[in-house]
């Protein structure tokens, strides 16, 4: 629909507000005829404000005059003028009076009663000018606002079927604002398949009184495409429905939006479908390559340790020293690549397989992780300290493995220091908590730190640190994995710290 004067609702009940102001007749008649209730408790009064015969009607006639209006002032004018002439004025109960002076008495009065009433006829022409200027200022601002918001308001009557609407209405449909609008002109406007919607919405409101908010599509005077949102209310009287009013806003706008947000979303979906596809089918080659390397590799480097060391055993007299150092290099090589794959099966493995998050005391598991490694070289002197306390939600193989990498890093590289020292605890930085790890071991400088995370790349050499470079890349992995975030910092021969975030129970991990 779209149909409501060219006044907003807001505005009808102003006018009502000003002409409250003007007198009614119940009122103009009561204030006109005050002096009848003045002039008995002037007559109560009377011997004590004689002879002053005017002095409780001057202001009787100026309250008629502001209560009533310029009629009302006329009439208790002459009024009073009748009673104080036959009650107070000497002598009393006659209608001549034998003084001039009496006849000026009274024409003064009745001159400032008729000034009176004047006076406030031109104070409550003020005020309703004043009044209908800032109602219209308030149309013209509602109408501004109006254009502004796209929205107006209509109304029909039920039985007729005329009805009226603001001029923001005509505009949307691209008419006249002059147009008198009707139910079934509002209902041709829409499309076909909306306007079933619009006529059963049109019909409910007014035989059950169940009010309606839609959006449907209209095609304007111009046929011009819209989407309009239209609420419709039913507006009772008594037992029946008098009219029905409500407001129409053009959405055309916000409705392309919406489309273009679900088209782009729809793109995105078929976007990810097919990444995710792809990265099935990379998951399935990496299962392919991890069993490959797992089973076709390990075969052959197998033999030619296993010929290399027979080798020696059989023919090592025979052999010149230099033959034997090749062979002690082939089987170092051959064992070499046997850990390479150990390590790149260990990567692999890491982040693979369905994530599990549970609640777990990071605290708890890290102790038991650095008492083993005391276990393993009880020789070292390794003072460490964990932060009870650390809960994260995660999977416990993946984050196990996590932890052993970092704390087995700081065991290692804390070799060489006399008083070797590890930390685990937390610090919030960047909004966020970290869990730390820190070691007074040798360190690494900071310029080569990009280094850290890639497998199979090492800062130290393998003869100062034996290792195979895929600790760190793994660690990377599984923070990354379960939502969370890595980072590093260090000096030579000042130590080295790693910092990484994870969720806390029951909160769900950053996308």
């Amino acid at each position: 629909m779209g149909m409501i004067h060219h006044r907003s609702p807001i505005l009808w009940v102003q006018p009502a507000m000003i002409h409250a102001k003007h007198p009614t007749v119940a009122r103009s008649l009561v204030a006109a005829l005050l002096p009848l209730a003045v002039c008995p408790l002037q007559w109560l009064c009377w011997s004590f404000i004689s002879p002053f015969v005017w002095f409780l009607f001057y202001p009787t006639v100026f309250l008629s005059s502001w209560l009533g209006g310029f009629g009302a002032g006329l009439v208790s004018t002459f009024l009073s003028t009748a009673l104080v002439w036959w009650y107070f004025m000497p002598p009393v109960h006659t209608l001549l009076k034998p003084r001039p002076g009496l006849y000026l008495n009274v024409v003064v009065f009745m001159a400032m009663g008729l000034l009176f009433s004047f006076f406030h006829r031109l104070l409550r022409e003020a005020e309703r000018k004043v009044a209908q200027a800032a109602l219209k200022e308030q149309d013209v601002r509602l109408d501004r606002m109006s254009r502004l918001a796209k929205v107006g308001g209509w109304e029909f009557d039920p039985v007729t079927g005329a009805g009226s609407w603001t001029e923001e209405v005509a505009r949307i449909h691209d008419l006249e604002p002059t147009a008198q609008p009707t139910v079934s002109m509002g209902l041709s406007y829409y499309q076909e398949r909306g306007r079933p919607l619009i006529a059963e919405a049109v019909r409910r409101v007014v035989e059950e009184r169940v009010p309606y908010d839609l959006e449907l599509e209209l095609v304007s005077a111009t046929g011009a495409h819209k989407w309009v949102r239209t609420i419709g209310e039913p507006v009772v009287e008594g037992d029946r429905v008098v009219k029905v009013q409500g407001a129409l806003q053009d959405v055309t706008e916000r409705k392309a939006l919406e489309q273009e947000l679900q088209r782009m979303n729809a793109t995105l979906e078929r976007r990810v479908e097919e990444r995710t596809g792809e990265l099935r089918a990379a998951n399935g080659e990496l299962e392919s390559f991890a069993y490959a390397v797992s089973h076709d590799l390990r075969a052959p480097l197998r033999a030619m340790d296993g010929f290399s060391k027979a080798l020696l055993e059989d023919y090592g007299e025979t052999l010149p020293a230099e033959g034997r150092s090749f062979l002690d290099q082939i089987g170092l090589a051959s064992r070499r690549m046997a850990g390479l794959i150990d390590g790149l099966l260990q990567l692999s493995r890491a982040t693979r397989g369905t994530l599990e998050r549970v609640p777990l005391d990071l605290s708890e598991l890290a102790g038991g992780l650095l008492e083993d490694l005391a276990k393993g070289e009880p020789e070292r002197h390794v003072l460490w300290e964990v932060e009870p306390g650390i809960h994260v939600q995660g999977d416990p193989r993946m984050l196990e493995a996590a932890l052993s990498n970092l704390l087995g890093n700081a065991w290692k590289y804390t070799a060489r220091i006399p008083e070797a020292r590890i930390r685990m605890d937390t610090v919030q930085e960047e909004g966020l908590r970290w869990i730390r790890i820190r070691d007074n071991g040798c360190g690494f400088d900071m310029a080569h730190a990009e280094k850290l995370f890639k497998p199979f790349q090492r800062l130290h050499r393998q003869d100062e640190f034996p290792g195979l470079g895929i600790g760190l890349a793994t660690v990377q992995r599984i923070v990354m994995r379960h939502g969370g975030s890595l980072k590093a910092s260090a000096a030579p021969g000042r130590g080295a710290s790693f910092l990484f975030s994870l969720p806390l129970p029951n909160e769900p991990e950053q996308p």
